[in-house]
């Protein structure tokens, strides 16, 4: 089931389009504190979305179904070293229209596991960076796995 929740915002990260028809966001990855071992980290370009998975507490159902609300959270990491300070705001406007792009998506896979709509419930903005700035944006979603099904 986080592999389908993975891809589906994976698709629609990649779905959003600069004037020049190319991808807005460069890297997107799984989260594995790339900024806390930048030094040693794998170079990635910015922006950056990294996926976190929040742990999930699932609630079985019968024949092998089971049920969660699963929460994620989206590093969007952004360089800001490129332009100005005033252009600060635009690193933040790329949380919206991130948003813009994600609110309400949805996925069933070959299993039939469904995931509803996926819904902003929190944003993180960072205030304390350097070079990179890391703003999580948090996501939730009910999900039906069916994987397991009997």
């Amino acid at each position: 089931m986080r592999a389908t929740i993975f891809n589906t915002i994976k698709a629609a990260l990649e779905s959003i389009k600069d004037s020049n028809n190319e991808c807005v966001i460069k890297h997107i990855d799984l989260f594995n504190n790339q900024l806390t071992y930048i030094e040693t980290e794998q170079p990635f370009n910015t922006p950056a979305v990294f996926i976190e998975f929040q742990p999930i507490e699932w609630m079985e159902q019968l024949h092998g179904v089971r049920e969660a609300v699963v929460r994620v959270n989206l590093h969007i990491v952004t360089d800001s070293r490129v332009g100005t300070w005033s252009e600060a705001v635009s690193r933040l406007a790329l949380c919206d229209t991130i948003n813009a792009n994600l609110q309400g998506i949805g996925a069933i896979d070959a299993a039939e596991s469904v995931m509803n709509a996926l819904t902003l419930i929190s944003s993180t903005t960072d205030h304390d960076f350097d070079e990179l700035q890391d703003n999580i944006e948090t996501y939730s979603c009910h999900v039906t796995d069916r994987s397991a099904y009997k």
